[in-house]
C-alpha cells in the first residue's frame, strides 16, 4: 500500500522537505487547498503533517485518531528524567501561583510558554483548562528526537545558549551536550515503566548547573523538523495516526 502524505495549504520549509522526501520514496503527496476535505478524497494510507488544528480536522474527516503523549506525560516522569519539579493543574490553580514560574499548555498552544512573574499574568482562557507549571531553569542546549517504537529515528539540535542553534543552513551541535542528552533519551526509551505512544517527539536538553533532562514530548504530526532527516521522519509520521 502506497502512503499518502497530506499537507496543509500553508507552505513551510518542513512541508516542502517532506514533500520532496515522500516523492523520492514513491509516496503520493496531497496538499489540500483548504481545511475542508473533499468528499471523494480517500487516500489509501493517510499520513498527516501540518498544523495541529488542521490535522485534527482532517483526521476527523478520514476517521483517524492522532497519536500523542498524554497531558500528564511530563509530570508523571520520574525526577531522574525531568531534573525539576513539573506539575499539571488547572488554569485557575496556576493563576494563584507565586513566581517566577514557567507555565505552558500541555499540548495545544493556547498561550505563550515562558517564565511568568506570577500565575496571575496568564491570559484569559477557561479556568478548567490544563496548565503545566515548572520551576524556571536555564537550558544550555536542546535537541529534538523523532521516536518510533521506542527507537530514535531522527534527531537534531534546535536551541543553543539561548538562541536557535542555526547559522545560515548549518545546525550547530554542542557534541558533549548531545551525547549526554542522547544517553538520557535512550535510557528513557529502554525504561519499561514509562508508557510511550508508538510515535512521539521527545525534546531533551541540558539544564545549566544540573545536567540532561527531558524538556517535553509532543505528537509527531505537528512537530517541526529543524535539522532532522525528512526521510526518517516520514517513517515516524506513518505511525502518528491510526484508525479511530
Amino acid at each position: 500500500m502506497t502512503p499518502t502524505l497530506i499537507l496543509s495549504p500553508r507552505y513551510t520549509a518542513d512541508s516542502v522537505n517532506l514533500w520532496r522526501a515522500a516523492v523520492a520514496r514513491g509516496w503520493d503527496v496531497t496538499r489540500l487547498p483548504s481545511w475542508r476535505v473533499p468528499d471523494d478524497f480517500t487516500p489509501r494510507e493517510p499520513v498527516l503533517f501540518a498544523e495541529p488544528l488542521f490535522n485534527e480536522a482532517v483526521a476527523q474527516r478520514l476517521g483517524l485518531r492522532i497519536i500523542g503523549p498524554p497531558e500528564d506525560f511530563l509530570p508523571r516522569l520520574p525526577r531522574e528524567y525531568t531534573s525539576r519539579e513539573v506539575r499539571l493543574m488547572t488554569a485557575a490553580e496556576a493563576r494563584s501561583l507565586a513566581g517566577p514560574v514557567f507555565l505552558k499548555p500541555p499540548n495545544r498552544k493556547l498561550f505563550p510558554a515562558r517564565v511568568y512573574a506570577s500565575g496571575a499574568e496568564l491570559p484569559d482562557f477557561p479556568a478548567d483548562d490544563p496548565v503545566l507549571a515548572a520551576e524556571p531553569v536555564a537550558w544550555e542546549a536542546e535537541f529534538r528526537y523523532f521516536v518510533r517504537d521506542r527507537r530514535v529515528r531522527a534527531w537534531s539540535p534546535y536551541w543553543l545558549h539561548g538562541a536557535l542553534a542555526r547559522r545560515g543552513e548549518e545546525w550547530l551541535i554542542d557534541r558533549d551536550a548531545a551525547a549526554r542528552t542522547r544517553t538520557l533519551v535512550d535510557r528513557l526509551l529502554a525504561d519499561g515503566s514509562i508508557d510511550l505512544p508508538p510515535a512521539v517527539v521527545i525534546d531533551a536538553g541540558v539544564i545549566r548547573g544540573v545536567g540532561p533532562a527531558v524538556v517535553e514530548a509532543n505528537e509527531v504530526s505537528g512537530s517541526g523538523l529543524y535539522g532532522c532527516d525528512p526521510v526518517e521522519v516520514l517513517d515516524v509520521l506513518r505511525a502518528g495516526a491510526v484508525a479511530a
